[in-house]
């Protein structure tokens, strides 16, 4: 693939890959809310002990995306995608053959570490293919192999559970890994596409300290919508599995068929808001309303949605429909964020920003899933409990909406940015000119 020119369809084929690099990885977060029935039960969990393994997976993601992230600016995204699929397989694969608290923890944890700098990574290599206005799409797609990898795991591993056992599920998983590392080893490739669709050059090294990049406003409130949505998609992914199960009283296989449906809206919200956003964009409409805007109006409807399904509603059905909607909704920041990131940063601290800022957000991943289980242990049933936490969910999606709405506006950030690289460029060449002096 290297040999081949700087083609769109070269560009396409690796978004395609790395769209199914995300189903895989989504799958491994996916796969333990799908197995918790059995699990908890062949363990001897309690919800408050299976939410604490669930949070763990957490412990390192963050951790291991800033580092991953600051390496990516150095090195090639090829090489980095390869080591993070390796992970994941080393694992997976203990728990197809042995299971105890001890091993249980010591996989989600080294799988954190190996998945909490994919999907930034992802799109760190996508961009290097495309310009900055054409970015949603791709972004879109890549996201999309999150949501075919939450859909697709539901039927196919309860499947291959009820069929076997959940060792087995563990096992294809594994495999499904060093597949995707023998893919990408030979059809992967490095872009070279700079922000303004030029190739970009080994000299274009202008940097900004991390703290004003970091406590830019936009960068602030763009990251806090990202972290809600990762606290709710955290629950989703770890909980809603068992509250088909043991709420509305789906069994195993129509709660697999149950997930898939509930996580199959995000399929035309996230597709459709980046479309309509890359539209906006085309036509002229500033990103901090075609992509910031955006971004906060879903958010904000999402949690409109979930405290409706919690306060409001009764009927199974209907309530599920409105959580499904609810959760799915915000979850176009998944896409927006990143690149909004991708867009005011320095081009040579775009990839450990992008991680900084999904290192950042994912944060919630590791108290939500704990605060769920010990919501549904603490509660007079089991079903309050799960209201509880979505209601929780409800009410962050609101407030950090409104933060987002007054405070993100990529364009202010990027001329602020912009402003201050050239003005240390023109200190540095200052200096350089009074040593010359001296000479």
């Amino acid at each position: 693939m290297a040999r081949l020119k700087n083609t769109k369809t070269q560009a396409w084929i690796v978004t395609l890959l790395l769209a199914v690099f995300m189903v895989i990885n989504f799958m491994d977060k996916a796969i333990l809310g799908i197995v918790a029935v059995p699990l908890m039960t062949d363990l001897g969990l309690s919800p408050a002990e299976f939410g604490m393994i669930a949070s763990s997976f957490f412990l390192l993601f963050s951790i291991s995306a800033i580092g991953f992230g600051f390496v990516a600016d150095r090195v090639s995204s090829k090489k980095l995608l390869l080591v993070c699929a390796g992970i994941w397989g080393v694992a997976q694969f203990p728990l197809a053959f042995v299971a105890s608290v001890p091993l249980l923890y010591f996989s989600r944890i080294l799988l954190g570490a190996g998945e909490g700098p994919a999907y930034p990574l992802a799109l760190h290599a996508c961009y290097k293919w495309f310009p900055n206005d054409k970015r949603n799409l791709p972004s879109a797609v890549i996201f999309q192999g999150v949501t075919a990898g939450l859909l697709i795991s539901g039927p196919l591993l309860t499947f291959v559970v009820v069929k076997w056992s959940w060792h087995a599920a563990f096992f294809v998983l594994g495999v499904a890994s060093l597949v995707w590392m023998l893919l990408w080893a030979y059809f992967g490739a490095e872009g070279k596409v700079a922000d303004n669709g030029a190739e970009r050059e080994k000299g274009d090294e202008s940097r900004l300290p991390y703290w004003l990049l970091i406590t830019d406003r936009t960068f602030l409130a763009n990251m806090l919508m990202y972290w809600t949505t990762y606290w709710i998609f955290s629950v989703m992914f770890t909980w809603v599995p068992s509250y088909m199960n043991n709420v509305m009283h789906y069994d195993a296989t129509e709660a697999g068929w149950m997930f898939m449906v509930f996580t199959a809206f995000n399929i035309p919200i996230v597709l459709g808001g980046s479309w309509v956003s890359q539209k906006l964009m085309k036509r002229g409409l500033a990103s901090r309303y075609a992509r910031g805007g955006l971004t906060s109006c879903l958010v904000l409807v999402g949690g409109a949605l979930i405290l409706s399904a919690v306060y409001l509603v009764e009927q199974p059905l209907l309530k599920l429909i409105l959580l499904a909607i609810g959760c799915n909704l915000p979850q176009i920041s998944f896409v927006l964020s990143s690149t909004i990131v991708a867009e005011i940063m320095p081009g040579a601290q775009r990839s450990s920003m992008m991680s900084i800022n999904s290192a950042l957000a994912t944060t919630g991943g590791l108290v939500a899933p704990a605060l769920m289980g010990a919501f549904i242990q603490g509660a007079a049933t089991p079903g309050l409990g799960y209201d509880q936490g979505f209601m929780v969910a409800g009410l962050l999606c609101v407030a950090t909406s409104l933060i987002g709405f007054v405070f993100v506006n990529p364009e202010a950030s990027k001329r602020r940015f912009i402003r201050l690289v050239e003005m240390r460029r023109s200190q540095s060449a200052s200096s350089s000119a009074r040593v010359m002096v001296i000479r």
